[in-house]
């Protein structure tokens, strides 16, 4: 049995040394794959990851490195169109947005004149694609190295919408059992669990891992794993969220009888014997 992990954080780079990224350092990921490793049936273990994501211990892991929301949907589509996999763990914080263009305060003041006065007497409207068009000159504000100049005073980056890598997931292996991962940030419960439920019905998701920034520290990491019921099992720990995400799929998957075998040694339970 093969899957799919997600782990760590993106990477949109700004110019050739500077980029956009966020502070998810992969442990849950690597925990999960870990928890998956102990189980006998599980032979392969896709782990695609943020360059500085943190790595699992188990031999069953291949570890494939991202950096860009691009090279992920390109690491994850060719995985997908080539291996059976019968479960993904989407746990990777995947940035929103990349950078379009940059351009210096100046030089869109400078552009925003010349579009304003190119209007028919001030009756047509500048439109949205007019306003971005106004970063065509980042090519001015970059050095030869492809380095933004040090001696902007104002910078201005205009940043556009990646693609929901989630959404990619049951088109292209729809025998797979997919968990989504959901973070906000000092929200009521009711809010936190509703949105982590939009987010499984719109993807699909078989479980989705609803946390909220204010209760994860290096002590605790409450997490609450929603389900397509809405009933939601909640853990305190990454290693308690990791242990019921592979109990939980395996279950689910029919497997788990294999998981109790390797897990507590009751072959038993879950198997109809």
């Amino acid at each position: 049995m093969k899957i799919l992990i997600t782990a760590g954080g993106t990477t949109e780079p700004i110019d050739s040394v500077r980029s956009i990224t966020n502070t998810s350092t992969g442990k849950l990921g690597s925990l999960t794959a870990d928890a998956y490793g102990k189980l006998t049936d599980i032979t392969k273990i896709y782990y695609v990851c943020g360059k500085s994501s943190i790595l699992p211990q188990t031999e069953k892991a291949e570890v494939i490195f991202v950096d860009t929301v691009a090279s992920l949907e390109l690491a994850v589509s060719n995985i997908l169109r080539t291996e059976t996999v019968e479960i993904i763990i989407h746990s990777m914080a995947v940035s929103d947005y990349r950078v379009k263009a940059v351009t210096s305060a100046a030089m869109l003041a400078d552009n925003l004149g010349f579009q304003l006065n190119s209007t028919i007497s001030g009756e047509e409207q500048i439109s949205e694609e007019s306003i971005v068009s106004l970063f065509s000159g980042r090519e001015t504000i970059l050095s030869s190295e492809g380095k933004i100049r040090s001696n902007i005073k104002n910078l201005i980056i205009c940043m556009e919408q990646t693609p929901k890598i989630i959404s990619l997931y049951h088109t292209i292996a729809p025998q797979a059992l997919l968990v989504g991962f959901k973070l906000l940030d000092n929200v009521p419960l009711k809010e936190l669990l509703d949105t982590a439920f939009r987010l499984l019905q719109d993807n699909q998701c078989r479980f989705v891992l609803a946390n909220d920034l204010q209760d994860i520290s290096e002590e605790q990491h409450i997490g609450y794993l929603v389900d397509e019921s809405r009933n939601y099992t909640k853990c305190a720990t990454k290693k308690e969220i990791a242990e019921q995400i592979v109990r939980n799929t395996m279950i689910k998957k029919g497997y788990g009888y294999l998981y109790e075998r390797d897990i507590t040694g009751d072959y038993r339970k879950h198997s109809g014997i």
